[in-house]
């Protein structure tokens, strides 16, 4: 699963009603095991997730942008940054006005399985984990919760692309929020 380009953005909305406050990531993640290890893993936990739902673009305009953003990712007019930073601004617009109790990373990842390209879009959480110093001692460390996925699409692109009318180029899960 060659992972073309990845970007992490911060959403911190907390569940006192507070407004969210975006993070944007200043730069792709770079290619590394630790970044491909992550996004397989996303992957993975997607793909174990049995309740899912299809979906499709609509048309394009001021209430629907995302498909326009994509095609200029796409076509190489904007980089992934610009795509995604587009992206979750109006995700976290969204995301105050349903009401939704918690942020957390915005994932995006443009990989590659087989000859078809996808993108993923998830919202993950952290968790608190234990790991061990060299001395031996335990230290509590955050990590990504890649077990419970609550908000993630992926976009099967190379269909959208030549079928822009397929009305399921995008999964999603289907979990309680």
């Amino acid at each position: 699963m060659p992972v073309r380009h990845s970007v992490i953005h911060k959403i911190d909305k907390k569940p006192d009603g507070s407004p969210a406050v975006l993070f944007l990531g200043a730069a792709g993640q770079f290619e590394s095991q630790a970044r491909d290890d992550l996004m397989s893993q996303l992957n993975e936990s997607y793909n174990a997730t049995a309740s899912k739902g299809w979906g499709f673009f609509q048309p394009q305009s001021g209430a629907f942008p995302f498909s326009g953003w994509l095609g200029e990712y796409m076509t190489g007019d904007i980089d992934l940054l610009k795509f995604s930073a587009s992206a979750v601004e109006h995700f976290t617009k969204l995301m105050e006005e349903s009401n939704l109790t918690t942020g957390g990373h915005v994932l995006f990842c443009h990989y590659q399985k087989g000859l078809t390209d996808y993108l993923v879009i998830a919202l993950v959480q952290e968790t608190e984990a234990v790991t061990m110093t060299e001395e031996l001692a335990m230290i509590a460390v955050n990590c990504l919760n890649l077990d419970h996925i609550r908000l993630a699409a992926r976009i099967n692109v190379s269909e959208w692309q030549s079928n822009p009318q397929s009305k399921q180029c995008i999964s999603y899960l289907k979990t309680n929020c």
